[in-house]
């Protein structure tokens, strides 16, 4: 894990958390979360084959050439990484486990970008997980990145992390100072799935609500 934003949301976590296994849905608060909102996803476990996104960043939108509204996460690897990032997600939410993801995506004329991604625990007031925090960034910084829609991805690492052995970190204040003031990478508008699509740029950034008539809908900013 390289990168600032990851590391970032990482640390907002953990402080949040204080000695439990999680910090409640509630009390993530977007404008401690700023500078990494259009990055952050949050999925909803509806069973152990199925994490639909209920939130999805403009940015990660923009980076994927897609909507992620109702959408599986699950959906979005190829052959044995599929069952590789069920099982991680099983254990972010069944055992309190960080999940750290390199991998790599693919537009479909075979260009190739790598990225990474966090998956923390995320409880319901009633402290039940079932709920996934996360964040995606882009390692590279290619010129084509935001131009040509990512069809395709594989793990290339999985790393994870014992909530117990994280460093401490510093005051949730601070921590949520330096998430505002992280600089995540330019998204760039690209065309959604099939046909083009207006950009986000005259949209309010940061978070997306996902509605899906069959889940409640959760409070965003």
């Amino acid at each position: 894990m390289t990168h600032q934003t990851v590391q970032g949301l990482l640390d907002y976590w953990n402080e949040l958390r204080g000695s439990r296994p999680a910090p409640k849905r509630s009390e993530i608060e977007p404008r401690d979360l700023k500078r990494v909102l259009p990055h952050v996803f949050i999925l909803e476990r509806n069973d152990r084959w199925t994490y639909r996104f209920r939130l999805a960043g403009t940015g990660l939108c923009n980076i994927y050439g897609m909507e992620f509204r109702r959408h599986n996460m699950a959906a979005l690897w190829q052959d044995e990484s599929q069952q590789e990032i069920l099982t991680l997600l099983n254990e972010v939410t069944g055992t309190g486990t960080i999940g750290l993801v390199e991998y790599t995506a693919e537009t479909p004329d075979n260009r190739q970008l790598s990225l990474e991604m966090v998956l923390l625990p995320l409880a319901q007031d009633n402290g039940a997980i079932t709920r996934v925090l996360g964040a995606i960034v882009a390692v590279d910084e290619f010129p084509w990145v935001g131009e040509h829609m990512l069809v395709r991805q594989w793990v290339d690492r999985i790393q994870r992390l014992d909530p117990e052995e994280l460093p401490a970190a510093p005051p949730v204040i601070n921590a949520g100072r330096k998430v505002v003031q992280a600089v995540p990478p330019r998204p760039t508008p690209i065309p959604s799935l099939g046909t083009r699509r207006q950009t986000h740029t005259a949209e309010r950034p940061y978070l997306r609500l996902v509605r899906d008539a069959s889940l409640q809908i959760d409070k965003a900013k």
